[in-house]
């Protein structure tokens, strides 16, 4: 064997002391303390989200309030026309009973819409329609408009048969199903606070 010089005999010294601590810190001290720092972390952000959902749950009595005054309001609403002014109301009434009459088979000739009213707190909205059709068409009719949401209320309605052909041979009328029918059809919306 080689005998080491006192400087090396030193640094062998230092080297047996240091690497059994730099050994321990970097297997056993260093990921233990990476992992409270972890924690320490994930333990701020839970606290954190802990927060703001005492908050949230301290603000669902208020938020349960306000979710049953809009399914009220919501619940009132579908009974009254839509539309932010009454002109919109008339124009989706007008579109509706459209569609109303496509579907029951009429053909919709004529539209017309009366000026809107205050009655109380709500405005009503009139339109009177025409259309053509069998006693079938105006049961549908009928039957949809005062059935469905928004409530409706047919007033004045006028029934007229249509001439039918004529008989080429004896040029009498031949019986015609066909009916032209007019009606004013009543809504109405709550009117807008100011």
């Amino acid at each position: 064997m080689t005998n080491l010089t006192e400087s090396q005999q030193r640094l062998a010294a230092w080297s047996l002391i240091l690497i059994p601590v730099l050994l321990f810190y970097f297997l056993l001290v260093a990921p233990y303390v990476s992992w409270v720092r972890s924690n320490q972390e994930r333990i701020s952000e839970l606290q954190f989200q802990l927060e703001r959902l005492s908050r949230s749950a301290d603000e669902e009595p208020s938020w349960r309030k306000r979710l049953k005054s809009l399914q009220t309001r919501h619940n009132q609403d579908e009974h009254y026309l839509s539309g932010e002014t009454p002109a919109l109301a008339s124009a989706e009434l007008q579109r509706r009973l459209g569609e109303i009459i496509r579907t029951a088979g009429g053909e919709l000739t004529s539209t017309q819409v009366h000026p809107q009213h205050q009655e109380e707190e709500f405005t009503r909205i009139a339109v009177r329609i025409r259309l053509l059709g069998n006693l079938e068409v105006l049961r549908e009719v009928l039957h949809s408009i005062e059935s469905n949401r928004p409530l409706l209320i047919v007033d004045n309605l006028n029934i007229r048969p249509l001439p039918g052909r004529r008989d080429p041979k004896t040029r009498q009328p031949l019986p015609s199903d066909r009916l032209n029918m007019d009606m004013e059809v009543v809504g109405y919306m709550p009117t807008p606070t100011t």
